[in-house]
């Protein structure tokens, strides 16, 4: 019997080659669109799966009350971890892991890289899992030893063996240390909590950085973890963590903590954004994760609206089959089983055609978001074919189900007669047809509105100098009379300044307090000339002043219009603010508000103190900054670039141009944009060819009523408004629908990616419903005429 149905199906499938054609190519795109998805959802729920045992590692954090808010911090004190390991039981191992970039090159080789080189304590690749290539995976742990990547070993030694290698590190202030590898590992993948290039032991951070805080309460590690043999243990051992609050908070009055909780590793990197100094990676952005699935989902139903549409619309050819099959005792089962037969046929050709566009499509999405590792691997992951098993299922039932149902109704008393009315003129094809329409209006919508968001963001005052500024990130003073003299030297340059906290790069908080008032603020140490190198705009009072560096130093602030409005005041020059309950200082300006880091974050009060030109304990300036002519932009960079490597050869170039703070809003508004825009495309020629189709069996039914009309006079343009009249109609009713879905859709996910973007306007409703009602009425329009013109006789011998 299937055998039979198989044969039949293929038959039918080769008579209608064209809409066959259409339902696997259209079935097919919005499959491989469902791949994407499938890909990136598991690549985001696979997070931190490379490591074997992540269900048993857990990291502590720290919890701060300010204000009534909890907040949770991703770093406890440096002394913690010896301190559990000699004081508490129950945890199998507790070790530190710390990241930082240095510069590194071989000993007897002229190539030197950024590294990523990274501190552990024995323990830490006990616990997460690098699977060893060569050498001793464990060899970090002596002092003088590394194990680097597989990855970050061929960029220097290409195919040799890189076992007993010497790599020379170069720390912040330029000293050297030589480490011999041990031992190569394979690299961590993406979706991947725990990174490094090298790894050395953790002593070598005390001996790298020389800051005396191997013992000190007051300073902080990166990431301590723990590794419980039972997962279950470690709700009883949190409690036990609260006898070093009062150690803490004796050693850190600034930061007083209120409990120390254990942090899920399996879970880590999908909370971790909302962690503060948390320098783990993190899993992907919301916008990452459900905008592919979106655009699976609108597409395939419009796939499959199309695939419904069309096979209900072209049923007529089968009339006759279907009524002498039932005549000779047919049951409607069997007829359900033979066009589920031939639907199933079309979307498995969908599915195989779909793995073949997947193989292109999969690799561009990956490419669109940085740090993705998308990969099709068709041999090795058994849970993908079950997805496509389950969905060619899904999309067989949703696509196939009912059409099955409608035809195996008819009866064959009325299909023999000739008293059956065609498909494809019931309300229930255009309402499928509507649907299509609407979801292609959504897509359409979506890319408007991120096409005037970006243009939005690209124009937007941030209240700062973003174009004509060129910073450089510095470690040393050495590093900076360097640099210094190189600004200074170049007379393109038209002003230059230092900061210890740059805007877009890194700031700190503070609690400014005014009588009875406290509020918490963003705080920025600068250098003289800050605030004009960096276009701020001075709304009332002055800058800091070079005659006055001494007294603004030590005694004043300026701050920003929020900071202005939170405190309430009318007349803030001359208003006294004390910081952490120590600091008085007097309010000299106010500039006006500018966004601190872009459109991820809403606009904070700021306070802005002036940072003596003396390198004072750590004191050493984070960053000079530059700022030449717009036109001279790039030239500067490259001259700031070739100085920095003749004076400092030992470390790479960390120069970055202002503008490029704002690239990853850039990357996200672009990336959703193309793939909105694909989805407006696919949907909207999906929706045009089942337009398409409908028109034309519509015609095939109507043939004679033109031919009538033509006799009796009817002009080709009345004749193409009466037909084309309810599409139009179901057309503006689409277009409708679609804008008002699509505000409130794309006005959420646009609001849960950015803080600060642009409303919709009269435009973003427009465009789309212009597009769609006037190029579609014009397909129909044309298909139509060309029916219109044909002679009236022919039309009216037609069968």
């Amino acid at each position: 019997m299937l055998k039979n149905f198989l044969i039949i199906a293929f038959r039918n499938l080769l008579k209608n080659k064209v809409y066959v054609a259409i339902n696997i190519v259209g079935l097919g795109l919005a499959l491989a669109c469902c791949i994407v998805a499938y890909l990136n959802t598991k690549y985001n729920i696979d997070f931190d799966k490379n490591h074997a045992q992540i269900d048993h590692i857990y990291k502590i954090h720290s919890i701060r009350e300010n204000q009534g808010d909890l907040h949770e911090y991703g770093r406890i004190p440096m002394p913690m971890a010896p301190a559990i390991r000699n004081d508490l039981s129950g945890a199998s191992r507790v070790f530190r892991f710390e990241s930082h970039v240095f510069s590194a090159r071989d000993v007897n080789m002229d190539k030197i890289f950024n590294t990523s080189v990274c501190y552990a304590e024995p323990g830490f690749m006990e616990s997460f899992t690098f699977p060893a290539v060569s050498g001793d995976p464990l060899a970090y742990q002596q002092l003088e030893n590394a194990v680097v990547t597989k990855e970050y070993a061929n960029k220097f030694y290409g195919d040799e063996d890189p076992i007993g290698k010497v790599l020379t590190v170069f720390d912040d202030t330029g000293m050297s240390f030589n480490f011999t590898i041990g031992g190569v590992v394979e690299k961590a993948p993406q979706n991947s909590s725990v990174h490094f290039e090298v790894l050395v032991s953790f002593e070598n951070r005390f001996r790298m950085y020389d800051d005396n805080v191997k013992g000190n309460w007051e300073a902080f590690a990166q990431n301590t973890f723990l590794y419980f043999d039972q997962p279950e243990q470690a709700d009883a051992f949190e409690g036990l963590l609260d006898k070093y609050i009062p150690i803490q908070n004796a050693a850190r009055q600034d930061f007083i903590v209120s409990s120390f909780v254990l942090s899920p590793m399996n879970n880590h990197a999908h909370i971790s954004n909302d962690i503060r100094w948390d320098n783990l990676r993190d899993a992907m952005p919301t916008a990452a994760v459900l905008t592919p699935q979106v655009m699976a989902l609108l597409i395939l139903l419009v796939a499959c609206f199309n695939f419904t549409n069309t096979a209900i619309a072209n049923s007529n050819r089968r009339l006759k089959e279907i009524g002498i099959r039932k005549v000779l005792g047919g049951s409607r089962r069997q007829l359900i089983q033979q066009f589920m037969t031939e639907n199933l046929a079309v979307c498995f050709l969908a599915l195989i055609t779909s793995i073949g566009i997947a193989l292109y499509l999969v690799p561009m999405y990956s490419a669109m978001w940085e740090g993705m590792e998308l990969q099709l691997e068709l041999m090795e992951d058994f849970t993908f074919y079950m997805f496509l098993a389950g969905l060619l299922i899904f999309t067989t039932m949703l696509a196939g189900l009912y059409p099955s149902l409608y035809i195996s109704k008819y009866r064959p008393v009325n299909i023999l007669r000739g008293s059956m009315s065609i498909g494809g003129a019931g309300k229930l094809t255009r309402f499928l047809l509507a649907t299509q329409y609407t979801f292609t209006v959504i897509a359409l919508f979506a890319s408007v509105a991120f096409i005037q968001n970006a243009r939005y963001q690209d124009t937007l005052d941030l209240g700062y100098e973003r174009n004509q500024v060129i910073g450089v990130s510095l470690l040393n003073d050495t590093q900076y009379q360097k640099i210094l003299a190189a600004m200074e030297a170049n007379p393109a340059i038209e002003s230059v300044a230092s900061a210890k906290n740059h805007i877009g790069r890194g700031n700190y908080g503070g609690l400014l307090k005014n009588g009875d008032q406290e509020v918490n603020v963003d705080m920025l140490d600068v250098g003289i000339n800050y605030i004009e190198t960096m276009g701020l705009e001075v709304v009332q009072g002055r800058p800091f002043q070079k005659e006055l560096e001494a007294s603004d130093s030590r005694n004043s602030i300026v701050v920003n219009e929020k900071l202005v409005e939170a405190f309430d005041w009318v007349d803030p020059i001359g208003q006294r603010l004390v910081v952490d309950d120590s600091t008085t200082l007097t309010v000299v300006g106010v500039v006006k508000n500018f966004y601190m880091y872009g459109f991820w974050a809403p606009l904070e009060p700021v306070g802005i103190r002036l940072k003596s030109l003396k390198f004072e304990d750590d004191g050493t300036y984070s960053f000079m900054v530059a700022r030449t002519n717009i036109s001279n932009v790039k030239e500067v960079y490259s001259y700031l670039e070739e100085s920095w490597n003749a004076k400092i050869p030992t470390k790479t170039f960390a120069g970055f141009y202002q503008d490029d703070l704002l690239r990853n809003a850039r990357e996200v508004n672009n990336n959703i944009l193309t793939i909105f825009g694909f989805l407006g495309i696919v949907a909207f020629i999906l929706s045009s060819l089942g337009l398409f189709t409908l028109v034309s069996i519509n015609l095939i039914r109507r043939t004679k009523e033109i031919g009538v009309r033509k006799v009796l006079g009817g002009g080709l343009g009345h004749i193409v408004f009466l037909i084309s009249r309810g599409y139009a109609i179901l057309l503006v009713i689409a277009s409708v629908v679609g804008v008002t879905m699509g505000y409130y859709l794309i006005d959420g996910l646009i609001a849960s990616i950015f803080r600060n973007y642009k409303d919709m306007d009269v435009f973003t409703f427009l465009i789309p419903a212009i597009v769609i009602i006037s190029i579609s009425l014009t397909i129909a329009g044309l298909r139509t005429l060309k029916a219109a013109m044909v002679n009236p006789v022919q039309s009216l011998r037609y069968e």
